[in-house]
């Protein structure tokens, strides 16, 4: 009788702990799926175009079970920038980030995006030391608008990125490699576009530079080339000093292009040129 007294009392307090355990659980389920997303996207929407002129509107957002942490999922999305632009975003998900940066005060963010332009899945980091974290894949970075990148000139094609970057009060610090395929490079003052299969690189933002070119690399029908070199600190991007060194070797067809830009050339279409002077006024030697 003993016996059977202990096996008929030994589940009763797992039991017990166990129902409210689960209840709140439970509960706690259900709060997150009845949560008010929509008042919660008015907001984050609100603060995007506070801050950065973008207005952002969605057509429906909710609940997304994920096995890192719960977070939330719009569709629909559709970001108008100032000048008119805009862009539609299929879909949309974020949830808190795994990260040390919250030890820092800075809230963390995992973000997946999938658009028109191409994708992005990374970590963004929140506040005035924000920053990103992630991939680029495919994106069509002829449509994107890059400030910077319009003083030089324009690439066209589709890009896969690793980004690793973070803001600070000279501007944003960190790395990017990236490959661009099937496009093509525009430079100012250039007359033509030159076609490229692949053009490929890695950056360094920040610290005594605002950029440090430590490889760019051009392969197409037209012209190879590898590019080294530095873009020094200034009040502008425009006004920056460069350093940059070039090597490359053009086909017969535009050779007659590049000569007439100021590049000696030999024989064989190489060259190796140093190229000095600011962003805005390059001078080639």
């Amino acid at each position: 009788m003993a016996a059977e007294a202990k096996r008929s009392t030994l589940p009763r307090p797992l039991f017990v702990v166990g129902l409210p355990v689960s209840g709140v659980l439970l509960v706690a389920f259900f709060v997150y799926l009845g949560f008010p997303y929509h008042k919660l996207g008015d907001r984050i929407a609100t603060e995007i175009q506070r801050n950065s002129g973008v207005r952002i509107d969605f057509e429906d957002i909710g609940a997304s079970l994920q096995l890192a942490a719960p977070g939330i999922e719009a569709t629909g999305v559709r970001a108008t920038l100032t000048d008119g632009r805009s862009y539609r975003i299929e879909r949309a998900m974020l949830r808190p980030a795994w990260s040390l940066a919250w030890f820092r005060g800075l809230p963390a963010v995992y973000a997946e995006v999938e658009s028109e332009l191409g994708s992005a899945a990374g970590t963004l980091l929140i506040g005035a030391a924000g920053g990103w974290s992630g991939e680029l894949s495919q994106v069509a970075i002829g449509r994107v608008p890059i400030p910077p990148l319009a003083a030089v000139g324009n690439i066209d094609g589709r890009l896969d990125a690793s980004i690793d970057l973070m803001l600070a009060e000279a501007g944003p610090e960190g790395s990017i490699d990236f490959t661009v395929t099937e496009g093509s490079v525009g430079l100012a003052k250039f007359p033509m576009d030159i076609p490229f299969e692949t053009l490929s690189g890695e950056l360094i933002l920040g610290g005594e530079n605002i950029l440090a070119i430590e490889r760019l690399e051009l392969d197409g029908p037209m012209l190879t080339a590898s590019l080294t070199g530095q873009v020094l600190q200034a009040a502008s991007f425009a006004e920056a000093p460069m350093r940059l060194e070039v090597e490359l070797t053009a086909e017969p067809n535009l050779r007659p292009a590049i000569k007439n830009a100021g590049v000696r050339i030999d024989r064989e279409g190489k060259s190796k040129v140093r190229i000095t002077g600011t962003v805005e006024s390059p001078m080639v030697r």
